[in-house]
């Protein structure tokens, strides 16, 4: 009985362990190395990045860092290339995997009142990145040709591409939904939770 307990404790000091780590900010340098810090969004100077073994804090370049994670805010942003752009921009993940999604919201402020966009962008095998769904009236691309597009990349799935041409909808929760279950075989749960919100949820890394 006693060794029995010292297995199971020694597994589940393993898994809090694991947990831990997971639940920490880190960054992921364009190099590969994989720094537990603390990541910080100051006001002004952009976000930065501390960990233990470092002085004083670093601010977090698109063009060093791959990318980073904040425990707080569950999210994690990667540095991606629109399209054919040869400088690098930070966007929020949305789905991690052989189709990777991502978010870029952007606000301009007419002096009274601020407007903000949403839009995501989808890259397979890539770090280029081409859009995809936007909030806006305007896109860089038909919709029509965006549809294509991403019926193309779920193609060598036949579950998920039959599923996609049969319901024929391009929301952001039916993309996402459609995402994970190419990625992972299982739908995107909170379809249940909220099927009428059609609204970006927070990133989970361990998905």
């Amino acid at each position: 009985m006693k060794i029995i307990f010292k297995v199971v404790f020694f597994i589940s000091a393993i898994v809090v362990s694991n947990s831990a780590i997971a639940q920490n900010d880190y960054v992921i340098t364009v190099k590969g190395d994989s720094v537990s810090c603390k990541v910080s969004i100051p006001v002004f100077g952009g976000v930065k990045y501390k960990s233990g073994t470092m002085n004083t804090s670093e601010k977090i370049k698109p063009d060093e860092i791959k990318e980073y994670y904040i425990a707080r805010k569950t999210t994690l942003w990667r540095s991606v290339f629109i399209d054919s752009a040869s400088e690098p921009v930070f966007m929020t993940v949305v789905e991690k995997g052989k189709i990777n999604l991502f978010e870029l919201v952007t606000s301009i402020y007419n002096g009274r009142t601020t407007t903000s966009t949403v839009t995501w962008y989808v890259s397979k095998g890539s770090d280029y990145v081409s859009d995809l769904k936007t909030s806006s009236l305007f896109s860089n691309k038909a919709r029509k040709q965006r549809k294509d597009d991403f019926a193309e990349m779920l193609a060598d799935n036949k579950e998920v591409y039959n599923k996609y041409k049969s319901e024929d909808k391009f929301t952001f929760v039916q993309i996402r939904n459609l995402v994970h279950l190419y990625n992972t075989g299982l739908p995107f749960k909170a379809m249940d939770e909220n099927p009428a919100d059609d609204h970006p949820y927070n990133f989970n890394p361990n998905h």
